[in-house]
């Protein structure tokens, strides 16, 4: 455990307890918990399965089976990702998010990572707002002096420098994981960070909030866990509580709707094209 004398930012070992998100609730000075988090589980934007149908896995996996230190492996890891790329290219935030908006027009004026869940509590603008900070951020590391204008990471239309970017990033921590095993540590950016979706049975599982390159890397190598971090609780039977639905952009049934196609990796409709193509490629 993290000995910072700062509570709020000590990290909650729940891995061998409960090994159970609710258990954050009920952990008053600590802000996250730390899970062993099933692959079987994992969840990522608009409701992609980790284990069975990621774009990020899928080029991962390519890269393992061309050999990872291969010159033409980052090539051929692109081309992966552009199958995605170029299928799946919603129009506004209510399509990427499989709804109609029957509540507000706003969803269908704003960009696909304008798409705030309706469990958060940030605005819809600062939600926006930060994914286009941390698009410029992810670039910058990489050498490209360029924003959101490229794409983002999630969903078309990119550039092609973007697609390079997220397959560099990809190959990168194939690399570390193959060279030294899948390592964590307390720090900021030290574990995949997810929020924790509850069903009305306490069934459980994790969305990606940060780390989806990791992630992608440790299950294409064939870990069925890792740790993950928790530091949001979100359980469906609140519907009536979260923030977006208590201020009307989502109905309750639309906000229950994306809980579930988390919750259940329900392919929305944008989707489709793009995995039947996938399914004819495999």
């Amino acid at each position: 455990m993290n000995s910072n004398n700062n509570n709020s930012q000590v990290i909650l070992d729940l891995r061998h307890g409960t090994n159970h998100p609710l258990s954050l609730r009920y952990s008053e000075i600590f802000s996250s918990a730390l899970l062993q988090a099933d692959f079987n589980y994992g969840r990522a934007q608009p409701g992609i399965a980790l284990n069975e149908s990621s774009p990020f896995v899928d080029a991962a996996k390519v890269a393992i089976e061309n050999g990872i230190e291969k010159k033409n492996t980052l090539d051929l890891m692109q081309e992966s990702l552009r199958l995605y790329y170029d299928h799946v290219q919603p129009n506004n935030a209510a399509e990427w998010l499989g709804i109609n908006s029957q509540s507000t027009s706003l969803l269908a004026q704003v960009p696909p990572w304008g798409a705030v869940f309706p469990w958060r509590a940030r605005t819809q603008e600062s939600y926006q707002k930060a994914y286009e900070k941390a698009a410029h951020e992810e670039n910058m590391a990489v050498g490209m002096k360029r924003g959101i204008e490229d794409g983002w990471l999630f969903c078309g239309a990119v550039s092609h420098e973007k697609i390079r970017i997220e397959a560099e990033r990809i190959l990168y921590v194939l690399r570390r994981i193959s060279n030294d095993g899948y390592q964590r540590d307390d720090t900021a950016d030290g574990d995949v960070r997810a929020t924790a979706l509850i069903d009305e049975n306490n069934h459980w599982r994790w969305l990606i909030t940060a780390g989806n390159h990791r992630a992608a890397a440790a299950t294409a190598l064939g870990y069925s866990s890792i740790p993950v971090r928790i530091n949001l609780v979100i359980s469906r039977q609140d519907v009536s509580f979260w923030k977006h639905v208590v201020e009307g952009l989502f109905t309750a049934e639309e906000a229950l709707t994306i809980f579930d196609n988390f919750f259940y990796a329900r392919p929305c409709a944008i989707l489709l094209p793009w995995l039947q193509i996938r399914e004819g490629v495999k």
